[in-house]
């Protein structure tokens, strides 16, 4: 659900066609590749949607920045719903929702109630098609800046309120500025998110590398590398996410 500034309504119903059939057209029905090269992508061959809402090219530079926000999310709802939908197994038993009315559709399980409703950062639910529960909440971004150390105060403020094992916080990103390298950001990956996932192939090997160099003999570094995924990967985190819930029961 995003604060603030949203992409106009037009605008991103645009860019999302665009998007599609960029996927149909060069990307042979991908939308894994798609993903994978998004920050190109959407760069060279999306920003000109927005000239003929923008005359102006300040409003227009900033309305990007925001709508290039919105399509990432899209972008990643969009590979989900491709490998569910070309699943059996799965297309039985996940739902994946994104927009304001599907988050607030479920809001009861993942809202945080203070004098008003206050929601988490949330962009993208997987929802348990037979009971209807919300099994994981992913947060995209293609840039950090503050943004993940916001989802891990949510992942916290959530666990006060209820319990979470049985609900994934999952941060989606491009790491196109190699923000995860941080401190702070590995702290947060390793002991709060409970798994992240890199869209950009050559940041994700780059960030692999950059940990193995730094904390490669650390105890837990394979518990490091287990919650820090390429997304090629989220296919099996959905499989993972049935076969926990069918131990559960």
């Amino acid at each position: 659900m995003r604060r603030g500034f949203k992409c106009k309504r037009e605008v991103l119903e645009s860019l999302k066609q665009n998007y599609d059939d960029i996927v149909l057209n060069r990307y042979n029905r991908s939308f894994l590749e798609a993903l994978k090269n998004f920050d190109t992508l959407a760069e060279n061959n999306l920003r000109a949607v927005l000239i003929p809402y923008y005359s102006n090219q300040r409003s227009r530079d900033q309305a990007w920045k925001t709508c290039k926000g919105s399509l990432y999310e899209y972008a990643v709802f969009r590979y989900i719903q491709s490998i569910i939908e070309g699943n059996g197994e799965l297309r039985d038993k996940i739902v994946v929702m994104m927009g304001d009315e599907a988050i607030i559709s479920h809001k009861d399980q993942i809202v945080i109630r203070n004098w008003c409703d206050i929601f988490p950062d949330v962009d993208i639910l997987l929802i348990e098609r037979e009971t209807n529960l919300v099994i994981a909440i992913l947060s995209c971004k293609t840039s950090l800046r503050e943004r993940l150390t916001e989802t891990a105060f949510w992942k916290r403020e959530l666990e006060k309120t209820r319990d979470m094992r049985d609900i994934k916080l999952v941060f989606v990103t491009t790491d196109k500025d190699n923000e995860l390298r941080t401190e702070t950001n590995r702290y947060i990956l390793l002991h709060v998110i409970d798994y992240t996932f890199i869209t950009d192939p050559n940041k994700y090997n780059e960030l692999i590398e950059a940990y193995e160099r730094k904390y490669g003999n650390r105890e837990d570094f394979n518990q490091l590398l287990r919650r820090v995924k390429s997304i090629d990967e989220i296919e099996e985190f959905l499989h993972d996410l049935l076969n926990r819930r069918n131990a559960s029961v």
